[in-house]
């Protein structure tokens, strides 16, 4: 598989670096789901009241 030269200049300079970053930006995507969830959740409650 052939990638782009930018690409793979940006893996060979940053490769080590990739799978931490990544797994940070998956956990914050996830965290804020939660958080915008359980957000959700609270308001509701308040609602009933």
């Amino acid at each position: 598989m052939a990638a782009p030269p930018g690409l793979e200049t940006l893996v060979r300079t940053f490769g080590p670096f990739l799978i931490p970053a990544t797994l940070f930006v998956l956990g914050a995507i996830g965290y804020l789901f939660l958080w915008l969830l359980s957000r959700s959740r609270r308001e509701t409650y308040t609602a009933d009241e």
